[in-house]
């Protein structure tokens, strides 16, 4: 597996993991920012996987077109955080819980790839071939 990819999928695996688990202990003490960690959180790995694909199409695509594709693509990636975080802040109206759970659940993914980034744990995990077969 080429290492953009490899790295795309350990951060997507990572994060999924540490949301999954915040949540799980969130829920203990408050139902409301357990919810908005879940949702946030998957919504953050959600649009780092539209960046990651945004690049990779944007590496191939004819000059005059790349404008236009990146204007999409952001504006999708902005639209969606938008849309978890309104959603986080009609979980609990009355106070802020909710928003500053769904911003900590955005951040998840920025924390996980600065983590691969500096550590260069990525590039340690054995790689996988499309059977499944370690390499």
């Amino acid at each position: 597996m080429e290492p953009v990819k490899r790295f795309r999928i350990v951060a997507v695996r990572l994060s999924i993991a540490i949301t999954l688990a915040a949540a799980a202990l969130a829920f203990a003490f408050d139902r409301v920012v357990a919810h908005a960690l879940l949702l946030c959180g998957l919504g953050g790995v959600l649009g780092f996987w539209i960046v990651a694909i945004q690049v990779e199409k944007l590496a191939t695509t004819p000059r005059g077109k790349i404008h236009s594709l990146s204007f999409k693509w952001t504006f999708l990636r902005y639209a969606l955080y938008a849309a978890v975080l309104g959603r986080a802040f009609t979980l609990d109206r009355g106070s802020i819980k909710g928003i500053l759970a769904g911003a900590g659940g955005l951040l998840i993914i920025q924390v996980v790839v600065t983590f691969l980034g500096l550590t260069g744990l990525d590039r340690r995990m054995p790689s996988r071939d499309t059977e499944g077969e370690e390499k």
